[in-house]
């Protein structure tokens, strides 16, 4: 029995897959609490943005607070390409083969070599953008002393980066998306950022820039999606949220409590939804909710890769005045909410997927990249498994 034991043993670790492929890491020589915001993979390479807070004393006796980090370039085999500054980045995409790295300072246009091509400065702190054609759609804001807000959507043409119009409003915007002939813009603290001041709304702009409406939230619009041209909405403040469903004329189809909302994530008629401690799926054309699964943190990011769903999250922990990052990378059944794997990374800040790797952006400032087979749980467990234990079995006994 004990010589069977051990041959089970040595077959089962003969089909454990390597462990992750490599690290990475940006900004290394910045002493400030920092980690990666944005990651996006393509073919062979991915891109990653470091971003951090400098606090520093300005003229006059003032607290000064400057958003930067660094965007860099990794081969698939973890070799760093280049490194350039590109102030603290809330999201990164791909564009006509060049990169575009949303700064707090504005929108930058990079080649694939890491040189600047050209840039959008924005008025406000840029948030969120999206991409339809030629065009990027810009929302920025701020949040002044009191209740005092400020913020800007404006459509750019990305060959020269020129702009086509902008849109002011009395709220700062954190979230933007396009859909058919209307622009819809959510207002409030978006996923990674809080604040003091309670507020948020949708509102529904025009392909000519013209406000045609605004449905009031009451609270921070955390994310925002598009489905069958509708806007999908998840709001958060305290520890509760709500997930709604806002048509282009801006009538509410759909208004469901909902837990803090971090991501949205949307295949087919079926949202996944993360937040506070949990991850839920919901269909889009009824509000059912099809399931529903806890977790000891809060839950960040999501991402759907080859049939299994990808959830981030964790926590800021300090000990004697250190920040710690702690958290885990979950791999989830989206047809139960079953967790099928775990592998802990610290706290999961972004996600990206390619070249059969995972890519994880955690904030302790490191990039994580783990091979497909070490993430996702091979089936061995089958009858023909079974079966050939069953056979192993016979065998020792023979000896």
């Amino acid at each position: 029995m004990k010589n069977l034991s051990l041959l089970i043993f040595i077959f089962l670790i003969a089909l454990t897959p390597a462990v992750s492929a490599w690290n990475g890491q940006l900004c290394s020589d910045v002493k400030y609490q920092k980690s990666i915001e944005a990651i996006i993979a393509e073919n062979s390479t991915v891109y990653a943005s470091c971003s951090y807070r400098m606090v520093a004393n300005s003229t006059g006796g003032l607290i000064g607070i400057y958003y930067l980090g660094t965007t860099g370039a990794f081969t698939k085999n973890g070799t760093k390409l280049w490194e350039i500054d590109s102030g603290f980045v809330t999201k990164l995409s791909l564009w006509n083969d060049k990169l575009l790295i949303g700064s707090m300072g504005g929108l930058l246009e990079v080649d694939k070599n890491g040189s600047y091509i050209s840039r959008y400065l924005t008025r406000y702190k840029l948030y969120d953008f999206d991409l339809k054609g030629n065009y990027a759609y810009l929302a920025s804001g701020d949040v002044f002393t009191g209740s005092e807000m400020k913020g800007s959507v404006v459509k750019v043409y990305l060959p020269n980066m020129s702009k086509v119009w902008s849109v002011n409003l009395t709220q700062m915007p954190g979230r933007i998306r396009v859909g058919n002939g209307i622009v819809y813009v959510g207002t409030g603290y978006p996923s990674g950022y809080v604040g003091k001041l309670k507020f948020g709304e949708l509102i529904g702009i025009s392909k000519d820039g013209k406000i045609l409406w605004k449905v009031n939230l009451g609270e921070w619009v955390r994310d925002l999606e598009v489905w069958e041209n509708n806007a999908v909405v998840g709001t958060g403040y305290n520890s509760t949220g709500n997930l709604l469903v806002i048509n282009p004329k801006g009538k509410v189809l759909l208004n469901m409590s909902m837990f803090y909302v971090e991501d949205i994530l949307i295949n087919g008629n079926i949202a996944y939804i993360s937040g506070l401690k949990k991850v839920t799926a919901v269909d889009l054309r009824n509000g059912k909710k099809l399931w529903e699964t806890n977790f000891p943190y809060r839950i960040k990011v999501l991402k759907l890769y080859k049939g299994k769903l990808l959830a981030g999250g964790g926590k800021f922990v300090e000990k004697n005045g250190t920040i710690y990052s702690v958290g885990d990378l979950y791999v989830i059944n989206p047809r139960n909410g079953k967790i099928i794997n775990r592998i802990s990374t610290g706290y999961v800040r972004s996600l990206a997927t390619g070249d059969d790797m995972i890519f994880v952006g955690t904030g302790s400032n490191i990039l994580m990249a783990l091979n497909e087979d070490n993430v996702i749980p091979k089936k061995v467990c089958g009858p023909g498994f079974l079966l050939l234990l069953l056979l192993l079995g016979k065998k020792i006994k023979k000896l």
